[in-house]
């Protein structure tokens, strides 16, 4: 059995389906990744096509426009595609709960703790998954780092996503420009994280009808410093980057990531798929930095990769998702549909 459970009579259910693809500059992330990869390449026009090839009905629909609450509902499903504040952070997850509209993605509780940056490190402390030291800035005009924090360290953006909201510190001296820079930039909540040497991995994980599917880990090679926000986005000009399912990692390494993934998982109540970015330092030890909730879906992007390496095609990962947006749907109690 495919790892998706997927065949023609579960994606005959999607026939009947009209389907909303939610995309739409709502956030800082989704507009620069809209001015700076070409349409062609968008992940809305691939998702589009893969829901095309497989025979189903499927339309764009704009979560920016004025009209967006009263059109979402002529749809039997939303299938979301948006990133950061407004997309990931459970209102447009709330909003369509609301209108007893089925979506893909995590619900409220996961999708806000996934888009807060400290929230999701108090919970993998929670379950026991190491996590970077990191510090909040509080006050907007001054940072108070204790004396003993070590450089470089990495600026992020509480609420930031595809590496956007993040700058790495090299000189103490540095940081209030960086400040002032990630604040014009609209970013309000900032924090200061131990920058750990290693290797870049993300583990993703999806509900499909065979349960809970944890896919290999996803090694991540670059030119640049770190996985900034150009070389995540992708597009004309962008930092090289490869992608490999390492094979030299410790076994218990490797069986660590997953289970703490799907520890994550389960503990939020996640649906549909998700992402847990790790850094592996030298010693084999795996710190979490952040949880996605809706995973990049340009063909390209690190969950479509992870699945291709287990066979799983990029139409088989979509008709997925949809089903189990479908099945897993709960209305609001004053709903008839």
């Amino acid at each position: 059995m495919r790892p998706t459970g997927l065949d023609g009579a579960r994606v005959e259910r999607l026939r009947q389906k009209k389907i909303a693809v939610v995309y739409g500059a709502v956030s800082e992330e989704d507009g620069l990744y809209i001015r700076h990869v070409p349409r062609e390449e968008w992940s809305l026009v691939a998702i589009l096509d893969a829901l095309s090839g497989l025979g189903l009905h499927a339309e764009h629909v704009d979560p920016t426009r004025g009209d967006f609450t009263e059109r979402i509902q002529l749809f039997d499903v939303a299938f979301l595609n948006v990133h950061g504040p407004y997309g990931e952070d459970g209102r447009i997850q709330g909003l369509l709960d609301y209108l007893s509209v089925p979506y893909t993605s995590s619900g409220v509780l996961a999708s806000s703790i996934g888009m807060d940056k400290l929230a999701s490190k108090a919970v993998f402390a929670y379950l026991g998954i190491p996590v970077p030291r990191g510090v909040p800035i509080i006050r907007p005009g001054a940072a108070q780092i204790p004396a003993d924090f070590s450089y470089p360290a990495m600026l992020k953006a509480v609420d930031g996503g595809s590496s956007v909201g993040m700058a790495l510190i090299n000189d103490p001296a540095d940081l209030a420009h960086e400040i002032r820079a990630l604040r014009e930039r609209g970013f309000r909540r900032l924090f200061l994280e131990e920058f750990i040497r290693g290797r870049s991995v993300t583990v993703s994980a999806f509900e499909s009808a065979e349960g809970l599917t944890v896919l290999p880990p996803l090694e991540f090679i670059t030119e640049s410093d770190y996985y900034d926000e150009s070389t995540k986005l992708g597009g004309s000009g962008a930092p090289r980057v490869e992608y490999r399912v390492p094979d030299d990692l410790l076994p218990h390494v490797f069986k660590e990531l997953s289970d703490r993934t799907a520890s994550v998982y389960e503990f939020l109540g996640c649906r549909g798929a998700v992402r847990v970015d790790y850094m592996i330092d030298e010693n084999g030890t795996g710190y979490a930095l952040e949880v996605n909730t809706i995973p990049g879906l340009q063909e390209h992007s690190n969950l479509p990769v992870s699945c291709g390496f287990e066979g799983i095609t990029y139409q088989e990962l979509i008709a997925t998702l949809l089903l189990d947006a479908i099945e897993s749907a709960e209305p609001a109690p004053w709903a008839v549909r």
